[in-house]
């Protein structure tokens, strides 16, 4: 059983919301530890463990913290280990650390016949970081970063604070240090966003497998979920059951998707390619008619029209 630790006088207090989540694990035999910056909320389950990272979202939900896709995979009766975050510095601690490796000593993964890794931006790295904690482990990561050491991303210049504050020093500070050629990681990234490439491109390991979805941006799950995408493709991948040819025949829902469209117009206008981009808002428009849809087609619209307005004066 992991033991609570005494902390710091520098830790992070404990955020609202997680008084629910230490009545459900001790409630359902499991544990509920917090260290200096982070919490581990263990739920048991039969089949499959599945690990959960936080991302940046997670410290949004203040009346009621759950691990990261906790409703879903709960629903399928499976563990799940909660990494969840008091602190945003992508979970960089030495005192985490050393709570997850006593947890894998004390067999915990190895309880399980299969472990899965799970997260998205900051959860995604976690889950790609810390799976080699389990044997043979299947990874789920959308969006994620490979490391936020400087020197050794120097493209990476959104999450300064996170560089700062967290001790990127020791294990679990850069995920291709590590290639992962056992097991299975599943890494779904918009090839659009360039910090999102350039951090996919530094993954190592034979068993990665990169997943692009191009006009996506940063924020892949929020888009999947509105395509009602989300549910199969993370039991599928957390499952093992997932492949490159599923995934992508999941994606076609992509065509009549108003979030989708909209998301493809915006890149097109910024590319100048007004007719596609019009023929993509005026099929948005089609399947879901609200406020965004019809900005997006009337932006266009009015950059098209500006253009032809303008082509017309240089003839006259």
């Amino acid at each position: 059983m992991i033991e609570q630790s005494s902390l710091s006088g520098t830790h992070t207090p404990l955020p609202q919301g997680f008084e629910w989540l230490r009545t459900a694990c001790v409630e359902r035999g499991g544990f509920f530890v917090e260290t200096e910056h982070h919490v581990l909320s263990y739920i048991p389950g039969s089949e499959r463990l599945v690990v959960c990272f936080d991302n940046l979202a997670s410290s949004r939900e203040k009346e009621k913290r759950t691990p990261f896709g906790f409703p879903l995979v709960d629903r399928q009766g499976w563990g799940t280990l909660g990494v969840m975050a008091k602190r945003m510095d992508w979970f960089q601690c030495p005192d985490l650390k050393a709570h997850l490796h006593e947890i894998q000593a004390q067999g915990l993964f190895d309880s399980y016949p299969n472990t899965a890794f799970y997260g998205a931006s900051m959860g995604g790295f976690g889950a790609l970081a810390f799976s080699p904690l389990a044997s043979n482990p299947t990874v789920l990561a959308f969006a994620p970063q490979s490391t936020l050491r400087p020197r050794r991303a120097k493209f990476e210049r959104r999450y300064t604070s996170a560089m700062r504050i967290g001790d990127w020093s020791g294990a679990f500070t850069d995920v291709a240090a590590t290639p992962l050629d056992t097991g299975r990681a599943f890494v779904v990234f918009d090839p659009f966003v360039p910090q999102d490439r350039a951090h996919v491109e530094r993954l190592k390991g034979t068993q990665i497998e990169p997943l692009p979805v191009r006009h996506f941006t940063h924020k892949v799950p929020p888009m999947f979920r509105r395509m009602e995408i989300l549910k199969p493709i993370v039991l599928e991948a957390l499952g093992g059951t997932l492949t490159r040819q599923s995934f992508y025949h999941h994606l076609r829902a992509r065509r009549d998707a108003a979030p989708y469209l909209v998301s493809l117009v915006a890149a097109a206008h910024r590319a100048g390619h007004l007719k596609l981009g019009c023929a993509a808002a005026e099929r948005a428009v089609l399947q879901k008619n609200n406020w965004k849809t019809r900005q997006s087609l009337r932006s266009i619209e009015s950059t098209r029209d500006a253009l032809l307005e303008r082509a017309k004066a240089r003839e006259d």
